[in-house]
C-alpha cells in the first residue's frame, strides 16, 4: 500500500504543477477541504476510487494515470491483443486454404455447375 500511496502522491504533485493548480484550487474543484488534498500530496492518504475518477475528469487524463500498475497492465493487454490478432490471421489463412481445396476447379467445376442448373 505504501508504494501505491507514493505513486499517487507523485502523480498528483506532477499534474498539479503541470496545470498550475494549488492545493486550494484542487480542493475547490473537488468540493473537499484543502487539508484532504494536502494529505494526498504528502502521501499520508489516498483518495477513494470515486475521487480518482473525478480527478481523471478534471485533469482530462485516463483513470489509470493515478494507478501504479496501469502502464504494466496496458502493455500486457496490448501484447495479448497482438498475439490474438496474429493467431486470428493464421486461422483465417487456414480457412481460406481449406476452402480453396474444397472448391472444385476445371472440368469438375463445370460439371458441378451444370448439375446445379438442372
Amino acid at each position: 500500500m505504501n508504494g501505491e500511496k507514493n505513486f499517487f502522491c507523485k502523480q498528483i504533485k506532477k499534474i498539479m504543477v503541470e496545470k498550475n493548480l494549488t492545493q486550494q484550487d484542487l480542493a475547490g474543484k473537488l468540493g473537499v477541504a484543502q487539508t484532504v488534498v494536502s494529505r494526498w500530496v504528502r502521501g499520508a492518504r489516498n483518495p477513494s476510487l470515486a475521487t480518482i475518477k473525478k480527478l481523471a475528469l478534471i485533469f482530462d487524463v485516463p483513470l489509470g494515470y493515478f494507478l501504479e500498475n496501469y502502464k504494466e497492465n496496458e502493455k500486457d493487454i496490448n501484447e495479448r491483443l497482438l498475439l490474438m490478432e496474429e493467431e486470428n490471421l493464421k486461422i483465417n489463412k487456414e480457412i481460406l486454404k481449406i476452402l480453396k481445396e474444397m472448391r472444385p476447379s476445371g472440368p469438375e467445376k463445370t460439371a458441378e455447375v451444370e448439375k446445379l442448373k438442372s
